[in-house]
């Protein structure tokens, strides 16, 4: 089976209890390439991965309790400002 071009996912989680960053960090790195993974905050990151956004999803989810949340979306098209984004590492992506 051929895989898929990559795209880039936003992922997004949250709980009212914990911080959920290196928790989800570490769920993408463990599953894909960590060069294909960036953080942007403590809720999320951005990943450059074949895998369908249903897929990532159930990644998190099977590391979250059952007060917590997550989104996973993917987009092609983006516009950032600021020093906080990583806009080279972005650019590599084809953007």
């Amino acid at each position: 089976m051929i895989a898929s071009e990559p795209t880039l996912k936003c992922v997004i989680a949250w709980s009212d209890r914990r911080n959920l960053c290196s928790i989800v960090e570490d769920a993408m790195r463990a599953r894909i390439p960590p060069d294909s993974v960036l953080r942007l905050n403590d809720d999320a990151l951005i990943v450059d991965a074949s895998n369908e956004p249903a897929e990532i999803r159930d990644w998190v989810r099977s590391a979250l309790e059952d007060s917590e949340s997550v989104l996973v979306f993917e987009f092609e098209r983006w516009s950032g400002y600021g020093t906080g984004l990583d806009s080279r590492w972005l650019m590599r992506r084809g953007h």
